[in-house]
C-alpha cells in the first residue's frame, strides 16, 4: 500500500463512519478515522523531506484505523436499556457550591506549587525560565529520575475539574477552573496538555448543548481550537531553543509543527522494519505495573521516561500510537487492543450521550488520545491509570462533593401553632 492509498482508504472510511455514527462529529471512530486521514494527506504533500514509508507502516496505519472503527460499530450490539441506564446515587438535578469551591482551592494551591518549581529549575540558565525549566525536565526523564508527584498530578486534576465544572454550568466558577488550568498547563512547559484542555472543554460543549455535529464544531470547538493555535505557536519561541535553527520565524514554525506531525510516521516505519532492535524492551502498556512491582522489590523491566530517539532525518523520539503494542504485542496482536479500546470508547461516548455526567466526564478526556494518535500513545499505561483517577474524582464528587451544604439547617417552625398556643387564635 501507498501513502497515496491509504489516504483515499482513510478518506473512505472516514465517510463512512460518519454516517454510522449519525453525523455526530465526536463520534470516535470518526475522530480517529479523520486524524489519521489528515495526517497521511499532509504527509503526501508536506514540504519536508523525511525518510521513506514502506508499505508495512501503511497497511498498519489502515487497518489499526478500521478495527478501531470495527470496535466502535460493534456497540450497536449493546442494548439501548443498558446505555441509558443511569446510576441514581450519582443523579442530582442542583449541586451545591461548596464541592466545587473544595476543587477549586485545590487548583488554586497548585499555580505556585507549579510556578515554585519551573522558577527554581529556570533560574541562572540561557533563555527564558520557561525553556531552561523545559530542559531540566527533559534531561530529568532521560536519566530516569521520577517526577515529583504532587506535580506530576496537578494538571491533570485541574483539567477534571474544569470540566466538572463546566458540566454544572458554565459561570464564574467554570472560568475561574479553566483559567488555573490553563495556568497549570502552560507552567507544564509542554503544550500537550494545553490541548487535552481546550480539546475536553469544546467536546464537553458541544454534548451539554447537543451540538455534536458540523454546526456546533463551527461555533462551539472553534474559539478552543484557535487558542490552543496561538498557544502552540507562541510557546515555541518561550519554551523552545530555536537559536541553532537558520531562517526566519516562518521556517521554524514549518519545522516544529509540520515536522511534529510528519516525523512520526518514518520513526514508526523504521520500529517495523528493525523489530529485532525492540525485540527485549520493557512492556510500556502495563508500564505502570511494572513500576509498581519494581518498587516491591521484585526484579522487572521499567519502561524509561523518554523513548530514544531516531533520525528519519529528523531527529523524533515520537513514534505514534502504534509502537508500543507492536513492540508489546507483535504484529498481529497489536490489532486486538484497538478493537476493545474503539468499542469502550464508543460505548462510553453513547453514554454520555444519554446523559450520565460520569460518562460524559470521561467522554470528553478521550478526545485527546485519538488526536494524538498520530504523535505518541495516550492509550497505554499512564493514559489508563490517569482516566482510573479521573473516574474516581468523578464518582468522588458526584457521589458525595456535590451534596455537601455549609452550616446546619434548622427545622422549619409552624408560626399558627405557637400563635395557637399563647391563646392569640
Amino acid at each position: 500500500m501507498t501513502c497515496a492509498a491509504d489516504t483515499i482508504f482513510l478518506a473512505l472510511l472516514t465517510i463512512l463512519n460518519y454516517f454510522v455514527g449519525k453525523r455526530r462529529i465526536l463520534y470516535p471512530p470518526l475522530i480517529y478515522s479523520f486524524v489519521w486521514f489528515a495526517d497521511a494527506a499532509l504527509f503526501w504533500y508536506a514540504p519536508i523531506k523525511v525518510n521513506e514509508v514502506h508499505s508495512i507502516t501503511w497497511w498498519v496505519i489502515a487497518l489499526g484505523a478500521l478495527v478501531f472503527s470495527i470496535g466502535g460499530w460493534l456497540t450497536r450490539l449493546v442494548p439501548r436499556a443498558v446505555i441509558a441506564k443511569k446510576v441514581r446515587e450519582l443523579s442530582r438535578p442542583a449541586a451545591s457550591r461548596l464541592g466545587r469551591v473544595l476543587l477549586l482551592s485545590i487548583c488554586a494551591l497548585a499555580v505556585p506549587i507549579m510556578l515554585h518549581d519551573v522558577a527554581q529549575r529556570g533560574t541562572g540558565a540561557n533563555g527564558t525560565v520557561l525553556e531552561a525549566a523545559r530542559q531540566s525536565y527533559v534531561h530529568s526523564a532521560e536519566e530516569g529520575e521520577a517526577r515529583n508527584p504532587l506535580i506530576n498530578n496537578l494538571p491533570l486534576f485541574s483539567i477534571c475539574v474544569t470540566i466538572i465544572c463546566l458540566i454544572e454550568g458554565r459561570d464564574k466558577f467554570f472560568w475561574i477552573a479553566l483559567l488555573l488550568s490553563l495556568a497549570c498547563c502552560i507552567l507544564t512547559t509542554g503544550r500537550t496538555f494545553v490541548l487535552q484542555l481546550l480539546s475536553a472543554v469544546a467536546a464537553a460543549l458541544m454534548l451539554e448543548q447537543r451540538k455534536d455535529d458540523i454546526k456546533g464544531l463551527l461555533t462551539l470547538a472553534v474559539i478552543p481550537f484557535l487558542l490552543f493555535v496561538s498557544l502552540f505557536i507562541g510557546l515555541i519561541f518561550v519554551n523552545k531553543d530555536v537559536s541553532n535553527f537558520q531562517g526566519d520565524n516562518g521556517a521554524i514554525l514549518k519545522n516544529f509543527v509540520l515536522a511534529y506531525l510528519v516525523s512520526p510516521l518514518p520513526a514508526l516505519d523504521y520500529v517495523l522494519t528493525h523489530p529485532s532492535e525492540y525485540a527485549h524492551t520493557a512492556n510500556h502498556t502495563f508500564g505502570f505495573l511494572s513500576s509498581l512491582f519494581d518498587l516491591a522489590g521484585f526484579n522487572v523491566g521499567v519502561p524509561q521516561g523518554l523513548d530514544t530517539p531516531v533520525f528519519v532525518p529528523l531527529p523524533t523520539n515520537v513514534y505514534t500510537v502504534y509502537k508500543f503494542f507492536f513492540t508489546d504485542f507483535g504484529l498481529f496482536g497489536m490489532f486486538v487492543p484497538f478493537v476493545i479500546i474503539g468499542f469502550l470508547q464508543t460505548l462510553l461516548y453513547r453514554r454520555a450521550v444519554a446523559g450520565g455526567k460520569v460518562s460524559l466526564l470521561l467522554c470528553v478526556l478521550l478526545v485527546f488520545p485519538p488526536i494524538l494518535s498520530i504523535f505518541d500513545d495516550a492509550y497505554g499505561g499512564s493514559g489508563l491509570l490517569f482516566l482510573l483517577k479521573a473516574a474516581f474524582l468523578a464518582v468522588l464528587y458526584f457521589g458525595i462533593l456535590s451534596r455537601l451544604q455549609l452550616g446546619v439547617q434548622l427545622p422549619r417552625v409552624n408560626s399558627r401553632m405557637w400563635a395557637a398556643r399563647r391563646g392569640e387564635i
